[in-house]
């Protein structure tokens, strides 16, 4: 019985032109990268091992000069300084766009018409899939309650899978407002973060694979909006790809005062002078004040319990606009202030939320007086309620 064997290869026929005055192939394989992209059309490169700025180039495939898949042939002898016999050439796939390239080699010319070089295997950018982008509470999914006058913690998480078996040079992350932020802008507490330096876990799931987790701290006055998390991931040929998801920050309502405001003395059938109580905005919309006061129980009707008698809560007033100085009668103080209420009640203030990194000016002055009747004497006590509510000017 015949045993018969078929080879296929690609055949080179050179007319016997001389080496010194003809053409020099330098031709190879590029393998399909391991995802199954085709190496087919991707644009290969040769150039001198001691000068770059000198190159050639060829497109891989049937479009190029061999004419057959996966294949490449480069004529160095066109090169300005033409390839020479033990010259070193080298040669490499490079990005076209799509972020497949190759590792470069060297290949060494040889004295017949041609050299083949050692083949190449197009990379696999790394592949980012199953990003969550979410803070530690479960529920409701995709939403992220922030905390007034703090940090909330988010968590991004992607499986990043390295088929060519190269180690992960980096993740990084970028977590940002769909609307007024991208991809690339410069960190600002109400609209970007970056992560430089994901964890990575690389004992998750099969040889390949790695649970990256990338973390940021995310301030109470981030915008309430849609925020895009984007994860981006290097391998040993600095190939990146990156992909991503999006979650939503929730309007936080806060605000924030003193823990008490001394009003000063005020002997009976007198108005006490001005205090000031400053008001801060800790959440991350513009917001209006709700009101309300109370002596010992809420909606007691007083403003304040004394050692001898109460006071009317309708005697405790406010002012959010004008600091009035001075001394003032009962009918100037009633004039020029407004009556606190035992049930709340939304006052405009349009208090904007915080916008600069270095400090905090979303803060507005209230300014507050009381009106001691015949028959309180002595120390007094009372309770002011704040509250916020979203402003429709936002």
């Amino acid at each position: 019985m015949k045993l018969f064997i078929l080879f296929s290869f690609l055949v080179f026929i050179f007319l016997g032109i001389p080496f010194c005055s003809a053409a020099h192939w330098i031709t190879g394989i590029v393998n399909d990268a391991l995802d199954g992209t085709g190496a087919d059309d991707h644009t290969i490169f040769l150039w001198r091992a001691d000068n770059s700025a000198d190159n050639l180039s060829d497109i891989i495939g049937a479009n190029g000069n061999s004419g057959t898949s996966n294949w490449y042939m480069i004529n160095c002898q066109l090169l300005n300084d033409k390839c020479k016999v033990g010259d070193i050439m080298t040669l490499q796939v490079v990005d076209n766009g799509d972020t497949y390239i190759t590792k470069a080699i060297n290949v060494t010319v040889t004295t017949s018409g041609f050299t083949l070089a050692s083949n190449l295997t197009l990379n696999s950018p790394p592949n980012i899939s199953s990003i969550l982008v979410d803070d530690a509470l479960n529920t409701p999914a995709n939403e992220i309650d922030l905390i007034a006058a703090s940090t909330r913690e988010v968590k991004c998480e992607a499986v990043v899978e390295e088929l060519d078996g190269d180690s992960l040079q980096g993740v990084s992350s970028e977590f940002f407002n769909n609307i007024d932020s991208g991809y690339g802008y410069l960190d600002d507490n109400n609209s970007h973060y970056t992560n430089s330096t994901c964890f990575l876990n690389s004992s998750y799931g099969n040889e390949n694979e790695t649970l990256a987790i990338c973390n940021f701290s995310v301030w109470y006055y981030a915008d309430s909006q849609t925020w895009n998390c984007t994860i981006n991931a290097e391998d040993n040929l600095s190939v990146a790809k990156n992909a991503s998801n999006t979650s939503f920050i929730n309007t936080l309502l806060s605000v924030g005062l003193v823990d008490s405001i001394d009003l000063g003395d005020a002997t009976p059938d007198t108005v006490s002078n001005e205090s000031l109580l400053n008001v801060t905005n800790y959440g991350n919309v513009e917001i209006n004040l709700s009101l309300s006061g109370y002596a010992v129980n809420i909606a007691d009707g007083f403003a304040m319990n004394c050692t001898a008698g109460n006071i009317s809560i309708d005697y405790l007033k406010y002012n959010l606009t004008d600091s009035i100085l001075g001394i003032l009668n009962l009918a100037q103080f009633e004039a020029t202030y407004e009556n606190l209420t035992a049930n709340p009640v939304i006052k405009e203030f349009n208090l904007n939320y915080r916008k600069n990194e270095d400090y905090n000016e979303a803060a507005n002055e209230t300014y507050w007086r009381i009106y001691a009747p015949v028959g309180v004497a002595k120390d007094c006590q009372g309770h002011i309620v704040f509250g916020a509510t979203q402003s429709a000017v936002t």
